[in-house]
């Protein structure tokens, strides 16, 4: 139970960082990529089709990353307890998770008050999941 537990952890932690490439990817386009001389066509195409990739499958990624926290949450409390900086990185990426349902289902306004949280909270989890990981065995009120 302890590896499937690992395994959804992981499979959080790398479906997280994919949703969170959306950012830096669409970030990097507009800093850098967009400033490029015309004889840079070809690396821009690549670049883009790369970016349109990662843009399309950040809801997919997001998705799957806080199911798999979940399960991950589910088994670790089982197996060993509960783990309070394990619990508070789930949370907030719950939160980043329903706001982003808020603001693609429901308000759609994608310069909205919603973005700028589902943003920082998504770069506060950075630090909580590092946290966590760090700290689990000391932070851990075990069963």
């Amino acid at each position: 139970m302890k590896e499937m537990a690992g395994l959804f952890g992981w499979i959080g932690v790398w479906g997280y960082a994919i949703a969170l490439l959306n950012f830096f990817m669409k970030y990097i386009n507009k800093i850098y990529i967009n400033r490029l001389p015309k004889d840079k066509e070809k690396f821009k195409g690549i670049y883009r089709g790369i970016m349109k990739f990662v843009v399309k499958y950040h809801k997919i990624a997001g998705v799957i990353a806080s199911i798999a926290i979940v399960v991950h949450f589910y088994l670790m409390y089982s197996y060993k307890g509960l783990s309070i900086p394990g619990l508070i990185a789930a949370i907030v990426m719950w939160l980043v998770f329903t706001i982003g349902i808020y603001g693609f289902g429901i308000n759609k306004n994608m310069r909205g008050n919603w973005v700028k949280i589902h943003r920082t909270l998504s770069f506060l989890l950075i630090v909580l999941v590092v946290f966590h990981v760090m700290f689990t065995k000391v932070l851990l009120i075990h069963k």
